[in-house]
């Protein structure tokens, strides 16, 4: 006989033995987070807490303490097993089993100053309006995911629904009270599986069930309420670190053609507030007011981007500037960009005033000025983004795709392009690994190469990539006005552009057109 499944809608299904679909196939019902409370979980079992609300035990000796009476309900069918357990932070917010006892109740204690989080289910084996079949399976429309703060717990209810306590971040350490029964039958098993056998009943949820529950990210939810420190909380990018709700998926395959490698040269133009610092050539040189590091990032805006745009002019090679909105009221910067013909994209308001410190209103605001003013001195609107100074929350993937961006640089972890996906809306973006080996910071400022060595360090990277196997790669260029644009770094370029041109199965282009070819078709 085949187990009952329940459609996305709700409606139950009957599903044939091993029908199962795989759990990556299985689209996702999200469950919300709350902070467990005496009240939301009596459902599921007896909440522990600082308050006393069943004296009873009496003990006459006692002057100062106020002692509960036993949990009448409770029952640890033979010998109580009581253990400590840590548990550490995982990325996958997948709910993949729950288990119920129908013998004996069991306990979960949070212990230190940490917070667990719990998926608890209403027992169903007594449910009247439900026939044998569904009895036997947990409730989809009566499934929480609820915070347990440090110095609280739980018993709960013979027949209740749960999954093992999960980290909200920092390890939770926890007593778990169960049987020895419990113990022993998990630790025989060699691998997760379902059971039953004793009072150990526990099902794998994606042989029953047509989606795969889900629980939201509790890192922001819990630093929100202020149960963990935000330090502790961090890092908060979601379960596959690209955000909070963000999904990475990949391109079709064959975008690129023939083509092995696309080359897509990435000009930062930044300006930086007066007396905020910012990068130098003589980082040891920090006088007040700041002349010579100041004077050479200013540099790149007065003569290195108007370099810049007359050698790839030259050499026909296609570019991506990415701009400081306060960089274009600069007339020398705004005439260079309108001449240039490059994908003009943006990249902040300044370079001083990073996204990490804003919250989500600042962070939107920032968004929408450094776009709007954009649009307003160049004439159109920019849809390639990179955050300044690699300030990103874990909202401005999200924030980017609302605010219209076709392409986000500021991820560093490929050599292929990806989308990302907001799940919650489905907006999408393609994300063009920003190289962080062959950025002008890592190779000139880090590393100390000289122009020809800077060029050669890029010439090779290319070159290996275009002989390796596989679907098109993609090399962000990362590169400074005040930094590649210089007489002597820009001598070195050149030359090696022209080799890279020559190179089989190397192509030169912009983040637009990368975009361009993996949406097409």
């Amino acid at each position: 006989m085949g187990s009952l499944k329940r459609s996305r809608e709700g409606e139950l299904k009957l599903a044939t033995p091993g029908g199962a679909h795989g759990d990556a196939e299985l689209p996702t019902r999200w469950l919300d987070l709350k902070l467990a409370t005496r009240e939301n979980t009596a459902k599921y079992g007896f909440f522990i807490d600082d308050t006393v609300v069943n004296p009873g035990l009496g003990i006459p000796f006692y002057k100062t303490v106020l002692e509960g009476a036993n949990y009448k309900e409770a029952t640890w069918k033979d010998q109580c097993c009581v253990r400590t357990s840590q548990i550490h932070w995982r990325e996958d917010h997948t709910v993949t089993w729950l288990e119920r006892h129908m013998e004996m109740t069991q306990g979960f204690l949070v212990l230190g100053s940490n917070p667990g989080l719990f998926v608890l289910g209403e027992p169903t084996h007594d449910r009247e309006d439900l026939d044998e079949k569904h009895r036997a399976l947990p409730d989809p429309q009566r499934i929480e995911a609820v915070i347990v703060p440090p110095g609280h717990g739980i018993i709960i209810k013979k027949g209740t629904w749960h999954d093992f306590p999960v980290s909200c971040g920092p390890p939770v350490s926890a007593f778990i009270i169960n049987t020895e029964e419990v113990v022993a039958a998990l630790a025989s098993m060699a691998a997760p599986a379902p059971m039953d056998h004793g009072d150990c009943y526990k099902l794998r949820l994606a042989e029953h069930f047509d989606f795969k529950w889900k629980f939201r990210d509790p890192r922001p939810f819990v630093r929100e309420m202020g149960l963990v420190s935000a330090p502790i909380a961090q890092p908060r990018m979601g379960t596959q670190g690209y955000g909070v709700d963000m999904e990475r998926q990949e391109v079709r395959a064959g975008w690129g053609g023939s083509t092995k490698v696309f080359v897509v040269p990435v000009v930062n133009v930044e300006v930086f507030v007066p007396g905020s610092g910012g990068p130098g050539i003589q980082p040891h040189l920090q006088s007040t007011p700041e002349i010579a590091n100041k004077g050479w990032r200013d540099y790149g805006n007065r003569r290195g981007l108007q370099r810049l745009v007359r050698t790839f002019k030259a050499l026909g090679v296609p570019a991506t500037a990415v701009i400081n909105s306060e960089a274009v009221q600069l007339d020398a910067v705004s005439a260079a960009l309108k001449e240039s013909g490059w994908d003009l994209g943006a990249h902040g308001i300044n370079n001083s005033s990073g996204n990490a410190g804003m919250d989500r209103r600042g962070e939107e605001a920032a968004f929408g000025k450094c776009l709007s003013d954009l649009e307003a001195s160049l004439g159109s609107r920019p849809r390639t983004w990179l955050t300044p100074q690699f300030s990103v929350t874990e909202r401005t993937p999200e924030i980017a795709a609302a605010s219209g961006v076709h392409v986000l640089l500021d991820f560093v972890d490929d050599d292929v392009p990806y989308d990302l996906v907001h799940r919650p809306t489905g907006r999408r973006m393609l994300c063009v690994p920003y190289c962080m080996e062959t950025n002008d910071f890592s190779l000139v400022l880090t590393k100390n190469l000289d122009p020809r060595q800077y060029a050669q360090a890029i010439e090779d990277h290319v070159r290996q990539l275009a002989t390796e196997p596989g679907d098109a790669k993609v090399v962000c260029l990362g590169m400074h006005t005040f930094v590649a644009g210089t007489p002597a770094r820009t001598l070195a370029l050149s030359e090696m552009f022209g080799r890279l041109k020559e190179c089989p199965g190397v192509a030169f282009a912009t983040a637009a057109q990368v975009h361009d070819l993996v949406r097409k078709g």
